[in-house]
């Protein structure tokens, strides 16, 4: 499986922010989203066995495993390694683009999923994929990360003309006024959280945190 890079640190944005969590961060992405902070994930990485991968998930110390990107699911070893630490008795996170099937991640309690829905100022010409919508369970989630008032709009419009039912989380870009989006959802009846990026907010723009 080709790796960015593999590190320790606090959960810090979704459902599950602020859960210690072993990050599995693997290369190449198929979409990069204009405000992608780790754009570094991009390119180059270097490829390890499954094998060593999951001796290292066996090692750590977290409950959890976090399995981002870049974009995870490309990875032709992406459902071997999420079923190897499953054995290993490890929950997973899998933060996903939503332009990818997410039909064969879904087969454990034991998974949650992160799944993007791209906002206008992503600038993704890689429509989220629809047929997703019909896998998210209950312990899931959407993501929409919310820049400017136009991707507040795209956001609610979204919301109330799909599944009004499913985990909803509004995350400002960072840099953007969390303030203005949770004002706005107040004046809504929308039931959706948001949740700022915990790991900028205690370490910056640091890379492997």
């Amino acid at each position: 499986m080709l790796i960015t890079e593999i590190f320790h640190s606090i959960q810090g944005e979704g459902t599950l922010i602020g859960i210690p969590m072993l990050f599995v961060r693997t290369n190449v992405c198929n979409i990069r989203c204009e405000w992608c902070d780790t754009k570094y994930s991009f390119y180059g990485g270097r490829e390890i066995a499954l094998s060593d991968i999951l001796n290292i998930v066996k090692e750590a110390k977290e409950q959890w495993v976090c399995f981002t990107g870049g974009e995870p699911l490309v990875q032709r070893d992406a459902l071997s390694f999420v079923e190897g630490s499953l054995k290993l008795g490890k929950k997973i996170l899998i933060e996903t683009n939503g332009t990818v099937p997410i039909r064969n991640f879904t087969i454990s309690d034991n998974i949650v999923l992160d799944v993007d829905v791209k906002s206008p100022s992503a600038k993704v010409r890689k429509p989220f994929l629809e047929e997703n919508l019909k896998y998210i369970r209950d312990t899931d989630y959407l993501k929409i990360v919310i820049k400017d008032r136009e991707d507040l709009d795209f956001a609610i419009n979204f919301i109330r003309g799909h599944r009004k039912n499913l985990n909803y989380v509004l995350q400002p870009a960072w840099g953007s006024d969390i303030r203005m989006i949770a004002d706005a959802i107040v004046e809504t009846d929308l039931n959706v959280r948001v949740l700022p990026q915990l790991h900028k907010i205690m370490y910056g723009e640091m890379r492997g945190v």
